[in-house]
């Protein structure tokens, strides 16, 4: 169509399904999964998938799902995704029976020759770790290579293992059949220019051997090149209608979903969780944690932590036949000591998950410790989320800006992959974010990275200040019409210092922004601080200091999509206040300055002036010196109070 502005992809990217006939009339359902340009990327999110696949239908052998993964020579031995995938196979969490890897040895990388691409004999040296199969076989004999693949084939089915195909060929026009190779690699190229195709060679060994008679021969030749000339004619007939390529359903992302849970099931959830087996040794720390929980229910009026908050949304979910998958460095017990969802008795080091044990009809909870990996894991992940999108996939990082390490699975997939492919996802990254004057690297997500990336209501980031807020967003992940993947700035120092009420579980629904509950009379508001996460509460505290109600806070809880026109609203309460203030802790260049700016400038009132507060601009998230940073975070927060 004229309005088609670079959705959609090109052809050898798309990805493809359908269901073919074999021999015997059997059938077998067979998908290509969408991939980038970004070498070996698509790895680990098909694996991802054929886990996902398996685990839908409940096949713990993972025998019926076989993950393929087609390689190029050099992208093999090159990309470092490549052996964090290969780690993966034997990973409980991560298994799935065994993959069949195919390297299309072209002896040639682009321009670049094997001993300029590997340290190695081989391309397939790096599998040795693996102590799998390495077959290498001859690309110009067809037989060799049928018999490696069903080798292969059989062998991955008895063992449950991965096994390497080495598959030495070569590329007979260049890179993407265009490139003149010929400047690059002119005696490879001269050698190759002068042999017989395989075709050419298979045809007269089938000859000499009489298996075939010249006749014969040609006739096959004819026979299929018109196969293909009339395919070729009639092309035409089989294009799709252009309205109907990359017609993307639209959706009101503002508009509630009922995520409410009655404090019956919550109750009986929470019980559940904090019920030991008798005879379970649990640590006496861990013991501690699960008795505070029953506690916060038991209370005269309870009060709901992160880390229980995030236990109900699981259970809630998990008892609506809803499966969870939790994946990530230290997950099973949280880096910060704060989920404990996968208990270890002290004496024989038997795991027991409370989630798991809520009723007999319920989902699972998927809860695994990952290998020390981003790309491969987050990509893993990612993939199990496009097949089971039913329930939630989650993928959470040490750190937040350990997610750098995953960041061509963030550009090529997360972010893109609707559009490109329509391929949708509802993975939730929990990246924990916040300064707390731990250094550079665990200070800051790199919240403005993923807001740069956001646009046509490709994903959902938050920056939450409540556990009610976290709860509600987890089951709006599944509860949605729409599925979006979901990124969450989770707090550190804060898991424990913030709690929600029941009520607010019971009754309440995500807000894409809280408005400030403690000013009764808005005319008296003379400035409005916007801000996220939990520089909330400092901020709060600064104020509740001052004694002042002409300050009103407001916590942009959903950073995107946000709604220019709901802003307005709120400012439309304050219409007196001249000053508006996005108040951050980040530097200026980074955080959520430049993206809510740009929402929030053209929703002011003409008496109304924007004004930032936050660190000046930074080469480097944050200072390492925890007393520079005590200074730093001090002095924003009187500025955000202060005069301009």
């Amino acid at each position: 169509p004229d309005t088609f502005q670079g959705s959609g992809d090109v052809k050898y990217h798309l990805g493809a399904s359908s269901t073919f006939s074999v021999e015997g009339g059997s059938e077998v359902s067979v998908a290509l999964a969408p991939n980038p340009s970004h070498l070996e990327a698509v790895n680990p999110v098909v694996e991802g998938m054929a886990r996902a696949l398996c685990d839908e239908i409940h096949d713990r052998t993972y025998s019926s799902v076989l993950p393929i993964l087609l390689h190029g020579d050099a992208a093999f031995m090159g990309q470092g995704v490549v052996p964090e995938t290969l780690n993966l196979a034997n990973l409980r969490g991560y298994k799935t029976g065994g993959t069949v890897h195919v390297i299309i040895n072209n002896q040639v990388g682009f321009t670049t020759d094997p001993e300029d691409a590997r340290s190695t004999n081989y391309a397939s040296d790096i599998a040795k770790f693996l102590q799998v199969p390495i077959l290498h076989v001859n690309g110009d004999s067809p037989e060799a290579c049928v018999i490696a693949a069903e080798f292969a084939f059989e062998y991955r089915q008895l063992f449950g293992e991965d096994v390497v195909i080495d598959m030495y060929c070569y590329r007979k026009y260049g890179h993407n059949e265009g490139d003149d190779p010929t400047a690059t690699q002119p005696l490879l190229y001269k050698k190759i220019k002068q042999h017989p195709s395989v075709r050419t060679r298979y045809r007269q060994q089938l000859i000499d051997e009489k298996v075939m008679s010249t006749d014969e021969a040609d006739a096959i030749g004819a026979a299929y090149t018109a196969t293909l000339n009339e395919a070729f004619d009639t092309r035409k007939d089989y294009l799709p209608n252009p309205a109907d390529v990359h017609e993307r359903p639209k959706h009101n992302m503002f508009a509630p979903v009922n995520t409410a849970v009655s404090e019956d099931r919550l109750r009986a959830i929470t019980t559940a969780i904090t019920t030991i087996p008798a005879g379970f040794h649990i640590h006496a720390k861990v013991g501690d944690e699960i008795n505070r929980r029953k506690a916060q229910l038991d209370a005269e009026k309870p009060s709901i932590s992160w880390g229980l908050a995030e236990a109900l949304a699981f259970g809630s979910l998990l008892t609506d036949n809803r499966p969870v998958r939790i994946a990530g460095q230290d997950t099973g017990r949280g880096t910060f000591n704060h989920r404990q969802a996968v208990l270890h008795d002290v004496e024989n080091e038997y795991e027991y998950i409370p989630l798991n044990h809520i009723n007999e009809k319920q989902q699972s909870l998927h809860i695994f410790n990952s290998s020390l990996s981003e790309y491969a894991c987050m990509g893993f992940e990612y993939g199990y989320s496009v097949v089971r999108t039913q329930g939630v996939t989650l993928w959470e990082a040490q750190f937040g800006d350990f997610s750098n390490g995953a960041q061509i699975m963030i550009d090529q997939f997360i972010s893109s992959a609707e559009n490109k492919w329509g391929q949708v996802s509802n993975l939730t990254l929990l990246l924990p974010h916040g300064y707390d004057g731990q250094g550079p690297e665990h200070s800051s997500a790199r919240l403005e990275r993923y807001l740069q990336l956001c646009a046509e209501d490709n994903m959902v980031v938050g920056f939450f200040t409540t556990p009610a807020q976290y709860f509600h967003a987890l089951r709006r992940q599944v509860m949605a019409t729409w599925r979006k993947p979901m990124i969450v700035m989770t707090p550190k120092g804060y898991l424990r210092k913030v709690t929600s009420s029941l009520a607010d579980l019971t009754n309440g629904r995500f807000m894409e922004i809280i408005d400030d509950a403690s000013i009764t009379a808005p005319e008296t508001v003379k400035r409005v601080v916007f801000c996220s996460g939990m520089f909330y509460y400092e901020l709060a505290q600064e104020r509740a200091a001052m004694n002042t109600n002409e300050v009103a806070i407001v916590r942009i809880e959903q950073l995107y999509p946000l709604s220019s026109s709901q802003i307005a609203t709120l400012l439309e309460r304050y219409a007196n206040a001249t000053e508006v203030v996005w108040a951050q802790e980040e530097p200026k260049n980074m955080g959520a300055w430049i993206h809510t700016m740009q929402r929030i400038q053209p929703a002011l009132r003409i008496n109304q002036r924007l004004h930032y507060v936050g660190r000046n601009e930074s080469a480097s998230p944050a200072t390492g010196s925890s007393k520079i940073h005590a200074v730093e975070q001090q002095a924003i927060i009187k500025a955000a109070f202060g005069t301009f």
